[in-house]
């Protein structure tokens, strides 16, 4: 991959030209339109994150014209997530500002590069997260979420709070027209890196007992993930809306543990779980999820807050439980996933649509755990 070289956008306020470098150009910031007309340098809304702990911006931008193996891509709705939580707080030391944020996204084909095959104006499409090398170790082996080159979507490059972005065509899947743009949107993460945990990592399948620690955005996918493997799907909250909510989407158990102690209802109940899906990572719910695991099972670490955490080691090397850690998917869980959607057999889960315009009011709500479920950004912008 070569070398990505810094771009200058031209971002107008009122009279005045100010000058705001975007992060990487090749096959990566954006420049904007307005039209479907994207002969370059035309105008668009974004979302601008500028700052750290201060409120996005809305600015017009510009956006050039895709690279000869990238689309352009309408954006039509965006997932929000705690991770953008993080990155507006400058948790996620990778991130450069200014960064029109957003990973999680789908819309229609815009234009597409010199280069670009099969794919057209007008197409629905969901787009993956990574942007990979395709020659480390890693991409040859297939473990693309893990590519020694990394560079993300909405972190590393400018995402898809915006009316346009461009992006990889390598990175697009096709969405069925039975599927709403809103609910494609949230695939790329919520769905997909709740998939790979629970199938690839987890290795669940019919009959497997799993337990789900803390159900929100990725938690409430995971319940009908699970029940699409076959398994008995436990949760946990401290919230009841979500439990309710839970149960509707086919949890066979739930408990509350702002009221009752974890593992006490685990000892009482079900004995052990075969594999604990543990989407909170604090010292609490990392014990939890060992103790709470049967001997040879499996505790899989999908949610993050502190760098360091202690594990209840005896159990680990005395009684064979496994500790595995699981970030996104790759690509191939991508496409399968899509395709589970794509042929009605997975129904994403989404809660409130936000317009765009209310973005700074959406990560507030989400801040303060306002939602159960994975809230949505819908376009256009006022």
């Amino acid at each position: 991959m070569r070398q990505n070289r810094p771009i200058w956008v031209i971002v107008w306020r009122k009279a005045a030209l100010e000058r705001v470098k975007f992060g990487f150009a090749e096959s990566s910031v954006e420049r904007a339109p307005n039209s479907y007309k994207l002969l370059g340098g035309l105008e668009m809304k974004a979302v601008v994150l500028e700052a750290y702990h201060h409120p996005f911006a809305i600015r017009e931008v510009e956006i050039g014209d895709p690279q000869p193996r990238e689309v352009t891509v309408a954006v039509k709705a965006v997932g929000l997530c705690l991770t953008d939580v993080h990155i507006h707080e400058g948790k996620i030391p990778t991130v450069k500002l200014p960064l029109i944020p957003g990973h999680e996204f789908a819309g229609v084909i815009a234009k597409t590069g010199s280069e670009v095959k099969g794919l057209r104006p007008g197409d629905r499409v969901v787009v993956n997260i990574d942007v990979t090398c395709g020659s480390c170790d890693h991409c040859l082996r297939g473990e693309t979420n893990r590519c020694s080159n990394l560079i993300r979507i909405g972190f590393e490059r400018n995402g898809g709070m915006a009316e346009y972005v461009n992006v990889p065509a390598a990175n697009l899947e096709p969405i069925a027209p039975n599927v709403s743009f809103e609910k494609a949107a949230i695939l790329p993460d919520a769905v997909a890196t709740t998939y790979r945990a629970m199938k690839t990592i987890g290795e669940v399948g019919p009959g497997t007992k799993v337990a789900i620690l803390g159900i929100g955005g990725l938690g409430m996918q995971g319940i009908r993930i699970g029940k699409l493997l076959g398994a008995y799907v436990a949760c946990t909250s401290r919230n009841d809306e979500k439990l309710e909510m839970a149960r509707d989407l086919g949890a066979d158990q739930v408990i509350n543990t702002k009221r009752d102690r974890f593992l006490d209802v685990v000892g009482k109940t079900i004995g052990s779980f075969d594999v604990v899906i543990d989407n909170i990572g604090t010292p609490q719910s990392v014990s939890d999820a060992v103790k709470a695991c049967r001997n040879g099972g499996r505790v899989v670490e999908v949610g993050y807050v502190e760098p360091v955490l202690e594990a209840p080691f005896y159990d680990v090397v005395i009684k064979e439980k496994q500790i595995l850690g699981s970030r996104a998917s790759t690509r191939s869980e991508f496409r399968e996933v899509v395709s589970l959607v794509n042929a009605g057999k997975l129904d994403p889960h989404i809660g409130e649509l936000i317009p765009i315009d209310r973005v700074n009011q959406a990560l507030q709500d989400l801040k303060s755990g306002k939602f159960l479920t994975r809230g949505v950004l819908v376009l256009p912008f006022s």
